[in-house]
């Protein structure tokens, strides 16, 4: 009885120390435009980079964007205004310890048109900026943006089905094209910087005769030598969806992905890399060793209780078909799927945990009455789209063997956006797994052990404001991102009301600290 009396006050004592919050800083600027121009680069603990459009433009009518230096407490160190060609939005960014790189791409009203790019890079140690302008060839579609030390690479895919990578080196300006080897149509699908091994990873889909059969690999170093080409050839009826890329001991890739199922029919090659719309049926491990190519899938509906990842309505359908097979009407069909954006890897207690998170797009219809003549009506159908829904979030730990050791499922019951971008996000903190979503001013968040056990349910903690008296009234693109060690920062576009100042009523693009203890 003693010892299952301390055992409570410990795991207590653990719950109340990790819920203290401390909120330590807020940065605010006037909201202007949309909230993709806005956007915080992190350096860790040398604080960040603020980067937005403001509503000024140069007398050349250039747009002005500010580059504001944050430390860590989030106060504004210095700021420089950096003009760039109108109508261009920021396509992606990264940093390493000297560098800071920002892709800008340029508004293309026909698709026939070229693709204007701005880069504008910052040199950490000197703090000073530097631009300079490229084109595209006409009908490019940039894909994504990685920095590694002094190299950035853009990997872009082109009209004729051979997409390429763009590598600038940031000391000297040169720049080159990659081109990967492929003898079948391609389209590169994802590119990501995986900083502690000092590679980057390409993924690319390969089509034969516009059917898509393949998904190829390659690993490059930092100056663009190619180290590993891989190829992982789809099964029957199931191919590789979303990605996220890890090294073994020995540097071997791997893989974690979902498994989507394909209809093998043709496909336009053209915007493969945005289709958000495949339904997810399980995970699939890959590993490239040196001894051959090692693959383990695990299906949604062979885990147990992953029923509660669920929305309400499709665990009533899951149920009713359960019924059904059991009494005998209806065949075993047991696909349990999801639509998921971008997945995320976690390196958590030695183990790999793959996350990833399930939304659902909502419509209604509407119906309107239609005349044809004085007497003659006929009612007219047609669809609305209401906005996303980002219900839960999937967690799946894997050794390094590809072996499950455990998973979970959190819901957040979030708000409708009109855009996809990531609602939550994940970070080990004090030897402890924490999964966190902003909504309406709250930070939620729940809390896992090594071995995938719930030690908080899900918490709320209300964040503070710039100003004593301030009121939240809406809000716009709410996201958050790990910056360093217990340090989470809660990022988006608010509507904050406050009956003492002089503007009662201010719309702001915010970054706010929150630190556990």
């Amino acid at each position: 009885m003693r010892r299952t009396s301390l055992l409570i006050a410990l795991v207590l004592a653990a719950i109340l120390g990790f819920s203290q919050q401390v909120e330590t800083a807020r940065f605010e600027r006037g909201r202007w435009g949309d909230g993709s121009a806005f956007h915080f680069e992190s350096f860790q603990k040398d604080g960040g980079l603020v980067v937005y459009a403001t509503d000024k433009t140069d007398e050349d009518n250039n747009r002005l964007w500010d580059f504001i230096r944050l430390d860590t407490s989030l106060y504004e160190m210095r700021s420089d205004l950096i003009p760039l060609p109108g109508k261009m939005s920021l396509l992606g960014s990264g940093s390493s310890r000297q560098w800071a790189a920002f892709v800008f791409v340029g508004d293309t009203r026909h698709r026939s048109d070229s693709v204007p790019l701005a880069v504008v890079t910052y040199h950490r140690t000197d703090q000073s900026y530097a631009t300079f302008f490229d084109v595209l060839p006409d009908r490019s579609t940039p894909l994504s943006v990685a920095v590694l030390n002094s190299t950035l690479m853009l990997a872009v895919n082109s009209k004729d089905g051979k997409g390429f990578l763009t590598q600038y080196n940031l000391d000297s300006h040169v720049q080159r094209t990659i081109t990967p080897m492929m003898d079948d149509d391609m389209v590169l699908f994802q590119f990501s910087a995986i900083p502690d091994r000092q590679r980057f990873v390409l993924a690319a889909r390969g089509f034969v005769e516009k059917r898509y059969r393949y998904t190829a690999f390659f690993v490059y170093t930092e100056n663009g030598t190619l180290l590993q080409t891989h190829r992982f050839d789809n099964g029957e009826n199931a191919a590789l969806g979303r990605m996220c890329f890890g090294f073994d001991d020995s540097g071997q890739l791997v893989v974690y992905a979902t498994l989507e199922r394909e209809r093998n029919k043709k496909v336009d090659v053209e915007g493969v890399t945005r289709d958000f719309d495949r339904m997810a049926v399980g995970v699939t491990w890959v590993k490239f060793a040196s001894s051959g190519t090692l693959s383990k899938t695990f299906l949604f509906k062979n885990l147990p209780n992953i029923d509660k990842a669920l929305t309400a309505s499709d665990r009533l359908k899951v149920k009713e078909e359960l019924l059904k097979m059991q009494r005998g009407k209806k065949k075993e069909k047991g696909e349990i799927t999801f639509q998921f954006l971008s997945p995320r890897l976690v390196d958590f207690g030695g183990n790999h945990v793959f996350v990833a998170e399930a939304f659902q797009p909502l419509f209604h219809t509407e119906t309107r009455m239609d005349y044809y003549g004085y007497y003659r009506a006929y009612p007219m159908y047609y669809t609305v789209f209401d906005g996303y829904d980002f219900f839960s979030e999937i967690l799946m730990a894997f050794d390094d063997e590809g072996e499950l050791l455990w998973h979970q499922a959190v819901r957040f019951e979030n708000d409708l956006s009109d855009e996809l971008f990531a609602h939550a996000f994940e970070a080990v903190a004090h030897d402890e797994l924490v999964v966190v979503s902003p909504r309406r001013n709250v930070l939620r968040y729940e809390v896992f052990d090594v071995d995938g056990a719930s030690l908080l349910d899900q918490h709320s903690l209300t964040m503070d404001y710039l100003h004593a008296d301030d009121s939240f009234e809406d809000e716009y693109d709410m996201g958050v991102i790990h910056w360093f060690g217990d340090r989470f920062l809660v990022h988006g576009c608010q509507i904050v009301r406050n009956p003492t100042l002089r503007v009662t009523r201010r719309g702001v693009y915010y970054v706010q600290k929150v630190e556990y203890e």
